[in-house]
């Protein structure tokens, strides 16, 4: 079978496809035939070599986020072969012993979900890692009742499905996004939309902030005394007498939560998009365009 491989850190060219055995169901464990795997910035990262506490040791396969078929299980799992389903990696977890850039993989259950009848791989693929990043940074978050909440990289999917869930329960989002995606982002539920040149200094100030880019020093004028601003990677820290919180958060699958998730996208409560796909042997091309300001969408490999 075929996977794509890091031998080394460095460029998108140093993404190659290689062949592996086919894996075979573990105890508890599904075989997936992959149909699409999302492309995230932490792929792109993890390529350079920039992983959480250098937790992978090349060669290693990347990608967090699956959706494919069932095709065989091992002793102990409930899935029956032939079942449509997504799931994520928890890759920094497991150290990049196993990623979905691959045509298939072996994964225990707790990894996996039935994917609804109407939900496309493709789409589906672009939920897990993103959609569950969202909703743990807002319930970390914690915003009170009717808060006004500021997201920057609103254009994202992170900071787009943070949208989202934060004008659901109740909030005032303001929304940071790139130039020419002011009505997408409305679309998605904000209140405001800034555009990416935004001056933090004359925006006023909030007590949330989901800090998606994230901007880091820059933001700090937008954030009130006592407020609280998270991102998914460290940034320069406020000085004390700010009185900011900050806090980094990692996500951790949490299959009950993805799979409410993964409902409201199915059932069009949530919104998602595909900016392009590749075919397995053009993952370079797909982190490249991952990699371009101003992409509107997710990249996808469908293997």
């Amino acid at each position: 079978m075929r996977v794509v491989e890091v031998s080394e850190p460095g460029g998108p060219d140093v993404l190659q496809v290689v062949q592996r055995p086919e894996p075979q169901p573990g105890e508890g464990e599904v075989v997936v035939a992959v149909e699409a795997a999302g492309v995230n910035p932490t792929d792109l990262a993890a390529r350079q070599g920039m992983t959480v506490g250098d937790s992978a040791r090349p060669p290693y396969v990347l990608g967090w986020d699956f959706a494919g078929t069932a095709v065989s299980v091992g002793p102990g799992a409930q899935l029956r072969p032939g079942r449509p389903v997504v799931g994520m990696v928890p890759w920094y977890a497991e150290h990049g012993r196993v990623g979905a850039y691959a045509e298939r993989i072996a994964v225990p259950e707790s990894w996996v979900l039935p994917r609804p009848d109407g939900l496309g791989a493709v789409e589906a693929a672009t939920i897990p890692l993103n959609a569950l990043t969202a909703a743990q940074l807002l319930d970390l978050l914690a915003p009170p009742p009717g808060a006004d909440v500021l997201v920057t990289g609103a254009s994202g999917a992170v900071g787009g499905y943070a949208v989202q869930l934060a004008a659901q329960a109740g909030h005032r989002v303001t929304a940071v996004a790139g130039t020419g995606d002011e009505e997408w982002v409305r679309g998605l539920g904000a209140a405001v939309v800034l555009g990416r040149d935004t001056d933090y200094t004359s925006i006023g100030t909030f007590g949330s902030v989901v800090d998606a880019v994230p901007v880091g020093e820059a933001l700090f004028p937008a954030v009130a005394p006592g407020g609280t601003v998270l991102s998914t990677r460290p940034v320069t820290e406020a000085p004390a007498a700010a009185g900011i919180t900050q806090r980094v958060m990692l996500v951790e699958l949490d299959l009950p939560l993805l799979t409410r998730l993964v409902g409201e996208v199915a059932a069009g409560r949530l919104r998602t998009r595909v900016s392009s796909t590749f075919p397995l042997e053009r993952a370079a091309d797909a982190h490249r365009a991952a990699e371009e300001h101003g992409r509107r969408g997710k990249a996808v490999l469908e293997p």
